[in-house]
């Protein structure tokens, strides 16, 4: 599966975290190794570690 932009912005914020569109894109840009916009479940681990 993929994760996009919206659901790990509601992952962060049920973790108590309420970052922007413009920070949860940062997020996925810095770990999205294949460019497709999405976290994929290596990409989410590697955000997680």
């Amino acid at each position: 599966g993929q994760i996009t932009t919206k659901e790990l912005g509601t992952v962060m914020r049920s973790l108590g975290q309420n970052p922007s569109e413009s920070e949860l894109q940062d997020m996925i840009n810095e770990v999205d190794a294949d460019n497709n916009g999405t976290i994929d479940f290596p990409e989410f681990l590697t955000m997680m570690a």
